[in-house]
């Protein structure tokens, strides 16, 4: 999901906007970091070892991207057999909150154990796994039904509101993770019913989206857990959508899509923000009022705070291209005893 799907007068590159709900809440309802102006829709710079979907979702939860010794990690052909140990010397989101009593689920439509996905998230804070697998289990879609990435995302909204449910009813707080994938790939998943609104199927999928999600959030706003419950919208990657963005401005820079609702925090600066996945860890746990000692975790800076994150000390092309190098610290101390270290051992044999 990408900030860069509004119009132009807001800060996209579109002439109509595609995503009006999400921008109302970014620049109306919640707190929306900007790599734009004031008053613009922005986001958050994409950055190796955070540009695909499993490694944007290891950054966001533990300040540190996914990449191999060599280099970075390509997830999309690893992790379709389930890795012993995966990221094992991260500290997560996920670890934190399992310590503070938090249940916690992972809930998608799609095979958990692609790309290690499954794994990290057992690993790193005991997940309750729900995914196409579950779905299939539980009766919710027949045995051999396979849409796009497993189910779509209709069906997923659905029968999250039970598992959220499910959720809110137990005495323990929870934390329910969440990942749509209707606007993933080429032209995204559209049915008969999604509206033509645009003539292009990519626009609709993406439009289509917004809508759901701003359903879904206000299903939310009518539920009992709602008023002690915090939000975190934020897509994982810059679309893959080849074609999408071929004819646009080579000086408009892209960005991710971001905002926090319902939390007590306010920001010092949210407006001309350079900043990346890994800064979601810290900003994340700072929204639930968490205090974070030097507002530091990971590679990551608490956005709420008055501290400049690595990317705005170093610049966007010098953070990016250190993100690419190899690092002694992070080979012995994060990707100790992984399978992704033997198979880079092994290579390198």
């Amino acid at each position: 999901m990408e900030s860069s799907y509004a119009d132009k007068e807001i800060g996209g590159i579109e002439e109509k906007n595609l995503i009006p709900r999400l921008t109302d809440l970014a620049l109306e309802e919640g707190t929306q970091f900007s790599n734009a102006g004031k008053g613009k829709l922005g986001g958050m710079m994409q950055i190796p070892g955070a540009n695909q979907t499993a490694s944007s979702m290891v950054a966001q939860t533990s300040g540190a991207p996914l990449r191999a010794s060599s280099g970075v990690l390509d997830v999309n052909n690893y992790g379709m057999e389930e890795p012993s140990s995966f990221f094992p010397g991260v500290y997560s989101l996920g670890e934190i909150l399992e310590k503070e009593g938090y249940n916690q689920t992972l809930f998608l439509g799609s095979k958990a154990g692609f790309a290690g996905r499954k794994a990290y998230f057992e690993q790193h804070g005991n997940y309750d796994i729900r995914d196409y697998h579950w779905a299939r289990q539980e009766g919710l879609i027949p045995e051999d039904y396979y849409e796009w990435w497993g189910y779509e995302d209709d069906k997923l909204f659905d029968f999250a509101k039970d598992s959220l449910t499910e959720l809110a009813d137990q005495k323990e707080p929870f934390n329910f993770t969440m990942l749509t994938a209707d606007t993933h790939f080429e032209d995204g998943y559209a049915t008969d019913e999604t509206p033509d609104l645009f003539g292009d199927q990519y626009s609709n999928v993406i439009h289509d989206s917004d809508q759901k999600i701003s359903d879904f959030i206000q299903w939310m706003k009518e539920q009992p857990f709602y008023d002690n419950t915090t939000i975190v919208l934020v897509g994982d990657h810059l679309t893959m959508d080849k074609d999408f963005f071929e004819d646009i401005d080579a000086n408009y820079q892209r960005s991710v899509y971001n905002v926090f609702l319902n939390t007590e925090q306010t920001a010092s600066k949210t407006d001309k923000r350079l900043f990346s996945a890994v800064d979601m860890y810290p900003s994340t746990l700072a929204a639930l009022n968490v205090k974070i000692p030097n507002e530091k975790l990971g590679l990551g800076v608490n956005l709420f705070s008055d501290k400049k994150t690595l990317m705005e000390q170093m610049g966007y092309k010098k953070f990016e291209e250190e993100m690419t190098k190899r690092s002694d610290y992070y080979d012995k101390y994060l990707m100790q005893g992984s399978d992704q270290e033997v198979e880079q051992e092994n290579a390198d044999k």
